[in-house]
């Protein structure tokens, strides 16, 4: 059944097929939607670059493979449901390689076939393939196409429902695999996680971050603008990232010229809203204390009437940062 959703959630239109399953692509494919999709991959260019929101021979994997894997004993049937930026797959029937990460490396088979004469007549047919690739077809069309990677979902152990974007999420995600069209599916995978704010392991991390590809701390961590391949744009960089600093020393430095005095709280309270949305308040606190560190270690403040915590922060005897 193919299910029209609109923006309210509520069904707009549906359609149910039946046999000749041979043919169901093409009659499904006839009611999605064609929409164009307009996006700027490449950061030192505006040429926008103009695609169908959904690959044909994607939906075609996606389908097919429904069709083949599907559990019939369960009387249930195949939905295709219809969403403003993406449509879900969900069919009757456990994921039998359970986890989507395995299925993604070149070497993977699977274990069995759960309609063994069905899948081999298939792919007679050239409807599918029997080497189990065909999820990982998909995905690699998602990463050719610079879009975020289907979900997976398996709420319950009788359905598996696929998630296609007819978009993209985020623009460092989606220039990161312009720029590096040599990465392997499953660098992609681990980076559209980082981009869905998904948690990885340890290893995920460090494997991330020893390619340059995110920023951030844990939890909050994000796809990076780029990987700096040329030693004057790292300077750069590095250059840009203490500018930042130093604009939140001199704000407080200059706090203290006009108001003489001030609490962490105070600091706190002054920053707050200008720090990097990607940090949580407890992170947000952490980096005032480094400033206010920073600028004390420097003898530009120091503290009265208690510690660093209570204390109240006055200038030291250097007005200059």
């Amino acid at each position: 059944m193919w299910r029209l959703y609109g923006a309210d959630n509520m069904v707009r239109d549906y359609t149910v097929f039946k046999i000749p399953y041979i043919t169901v692509v093409d009659r499904v494919y006839a009611k999605v939607r064609k929409l164009t999709y307009r996006y700027i991959p490449n950061r030192n260019s505006l040429q926008t670059y103009d695609i169908p929101n959904y690959d044909t021979d994607l939906q075609r994997e996606l389908l097919y493979n429904s069709i083949a894997h599907m559990n019939y004993t369960q009387d249930g049937r195949i939905y295709v449901d219809e969403y403003d930026d993406y449509i879900l797959v969900r069919n009757p029937g456990t994921f039998i390689p359970r986890e989507v990460l395995p299925v993604l490396k070149p070497w993977y088979r699977a274990p069995y076939y759960r309609n063994q004469l069905l899948a081999e007549s298939m792919a007679a047919f050239n409807m599918i393939d029997t080497v189990a690739m065909g999820i990982r077809k998909v995905f690699k069309i998602q990463q050719e196409r610079l879009f975020p990677m289907p979900d997976y979902f398996f709420m319950k152990p009788d359905e598996v429902i696929v998630r296609v974007y007819g978009k993209t999420l985020d623009e460092n995600y989606m220039r990161m695999l312009y720029d590096h069209p040599e990465f392997d599916i499953e660098t992609v995978y681990l980076l559209d996680q980082v981009q869905k704010k998904q948690p990885l392991s340890r290893e995920q991390y460090k494997r991330l971050r020893s390619l340059g590809v995110i920023e951030g701390k844990t939890p909050n961590i994000y796809v990076s603008l780029g990987i700096s391949e040329i030693v004057d744009e790292r300077a750069q960089y590095t250059r840009n990232k203490a500018m930042d600093d130093q604009y939140y020393l001199d704000l407080i430095i200059n706090y203290l010229q006009q108001w003489g005095s001030g609490k962490k709280s105070d600091f706190i309270e002054l920053l707050s809203d200008k720090l990097s949305d990607v940090l949580d308040d407890k992170q947000k606190e952490n980096k005032v204390k480094y400033y206010l560190k920073s600028l004390s270690k420097r003898g530009l403040i120091r503290y009265t009437d208690g510690n660093h915590r209570t204390g109240v922060w006055v200038l030291g005897n250097s007005d200059v940062v």
